[in-house]
């Protein structure tokens, strides 16, 4: 009995032991891209909040409310839409006409080009004339992040990379629970100016206190693109992607293009249609091959949150779908209904999980302290390797072993620390860009893995002690000088936003200086142990005479 205890417990202790290196190697890999990935969707839970401070210029001609709008509004809104897209994209594959809400005063238009690219513009929604520089900056404002969080702007390449580093956090997060044999304990548990037990405390609070939000949080992200991740069943069952949807979505299958000329039929009167058998206000209207006899349109009505505030599962804004040509309805889904597709209907709830749309900004203030939480867990595992071996080395990789670490420290630097600056950076790259320079968001965008990929090179060229300090030294600066620089270039400023009661901007700059303000403990704390490791060293190594 006696042996077979022993032999039980000394398997429990290899299985544990290889889930550690498993842990180990496999997270801190995996970390640097789950850091971005983390960080970069946390902050675009407020996508929409960061888009409206990037944008200052936004034209405001008061206040546009979709539900409070008279049709013939709404068909005026259409008809200057309709005209841009006749004139600027005729042989277009796709139209999409957005109109004015709330939360967005313009008319959004977007078109796919004969490159198959999408192009979009924003009208005003009086004069229903191009929106200037002037009056609204060119930027991907939130959405950056966003595209950043899901794709690293990489497409499908993107979306697959993502997609194998979040089943590797899985891993990850499970192995992690395995070789923790204390994991509460270790929650309540902090010891500062302990070295590695400090940083290894840090991650395990950390690790604790969003364990069940980072488990959500990957497994609906993997949810969200299972099509994608888990074509067979789909390739096995129907003859296209398209027909699969059109079954789950119970709509009518896509139409194919068939070469033949035909006119569109007029926008505002397949607009007014739709609104006829919606019995309820339409706010978005698109347009599959308009100028091809196959043309279809799509008609959706205005999304009411007040209706679907706290659910999992929206009810339906409505949809119809008219034939493009000759305006005969093709298919109507009434508007109050939930989605019939029990399939469909879970990965609706787990999207709605992922994206936190519910329970408004109380769960977005959630999700951002624990996606927070997340970031750093992440931050800290990869620091607590580097920890860890500058204390006792395992000599690994034989001679060059010396030369992995430094390589390893060179990339935590910059995927931690060269991000934070990169982030912040964008913010200053949306003020300081000229309004007039052509691709101008694409712009953003290259200057900010500019600026990342400078922070490489900074980790590399300089001592890692000095690197660390002198790239959060960086971020601190940028983020307590960014509404200086924002008042300079805008004339806008904490105090405008608080007279005009524009708490969604007022919010933005004291969240930007609260981690500006953590940032300087950041670097007190750095330095503080960066002395004590000198005069420890100092100690050590002090010639025999002198320490007589």
């Amino acid at each position: 009995m006696t042996q077979v205890s022993q032999t039980s417990t000394e398997e429990l202790g290899g299985f544990r032991q290889a889930m550690a290196w498993l842990h180990t190697w496999g997270g801190l890999v995996a970390s640097w891209v789950l850091f971005a990935i983390f960080l970069t969707g946390t902050i675009c839970v407020f996508d929409d909040a960061i888009t409206r401070w990037m944008n200052p210029e936004r034209v405001q001609v008061g206040e546009f409310d979709p539900q409070a709008s008279t049709q013939q509004q709404r068909l005026e809104l259409v008809s200057k839409g309709e005209a841009y897209l006749r004139d600027i994209a005729p042989q277009s594959h796709l139209w999409r006409i957005r109109l004015p809400s709330e939360a967005d005063p313009a008319i959004g238009l977007s078109w796919e080009d004969e490159y198959d690219e999408f192009q979009q513009v924003r009208l005003h929604p009086v004069t229903g004339e191009l929106l200037t520089p002037q009056q609204e900056r060119e930027t991907e404002g939130g959405h950056h992040f966003v595209h950043m969080h899901f794709e690293f702007h990489a497409g499908m390449a993107g979306i697959w990379m993502v997609g194998f580093f979040t089943m590797i956090m899985l891993v990850a997060l499970v192995s992690g629970i395995i070789i923790h044999k204390r994991i509460f304990k270790d929650f309540f548990t902090f010891r500062s100016g302990k070295g590695q037990r400090s940083w290894l405390d840090a991650h395990n609070a950390s690790s604790v206190l969003s364990l069940p939000f980072q488990l959500m949080i990957a497994y609906t992200g993997l949810i969200i693109f299972v099509s994608i991740y888990m074509p067979a069943g789909v390739m096995a069952n129907y003859d296209s992607p398209r027909t699969f949807f059109a079954e789950v979505f119970n709509q009518p299958e896509h139409r194919p293009e068939t070469g033949i000329e035909a006119d569109v039929y007029p926008l505002t009167e397949l607009f007014e249609k739709a609104e006829a058998h919606l019995e309820k206000p339409a706010g978005f209207i698109s347009v599959e091959h308009p100028g091809d006899s196959s043309a279809v349109a799509k008609i959706f009505g205005v999304f009411e949150a007040e209706k679907n505030a706290g659910r999992l599962l929206f009810l339906s804004q409505g949809q119809v779908i008219l034939d493009a040509v000759t305006g005969e309805l093709l298919h109507i889904e009434a508007p109050d209904m939930f989605d019939k597709s029990n399939a469909f209907a879970a990965q609706r709830i787990m999207r709605t999980l992922h994206f936190a749309n519910f329970g408004g900004y109380t769960v977005r203030w959630l999700y951002f302290i624990l996606g927070m939480a997340g970031t750093v867990m992440m931050a800290t595992g990869a620091i607590l390797f580097m920890v860890k071996r500058r204390q006792r080395s395992l000599n690994e990789f034989g001679a060059q072993t010396p030369k992995v670490y430094r390589v390893i420290e060179v990339l935590n630097i910059s995927a931690i620390s060269g991000l934070m600056v990169a982030c912040v950076a964008f913010f200053w790259v949306n003020r300081l860009l000229p309004l007039e320079v052509t691709g101008r968001a694409g712009w953003e965008i290259k200057l900010f893995f500019f600026i990342w990929l400078g922070s490489l090179l900074h980790a590399a060229l300089r001592p890692a002690s000095r690197a660390w300090i002198e790239q959060l030294v960086a971020f601190v600066v940028l983020c307590l000088l960014l509404p200086v620089m924002n008042w300079l270039t805008t004339g806008q400023h904490l105090i405008v936003y608080l007279m005009q009661g524009d708490w969604v901007n007022v919010a933005f700059e004291l969240t930007v200086l609260l981690f500006g303000v953590l940032g300087i403990f950041t670097v007190k704390i750095l330095k503080r142990k960066q002395q004590k490791t000198v005069i420890e060293a100092s100690r050590i190594y002090k010639p025999k005479s002198e320490a007589a």
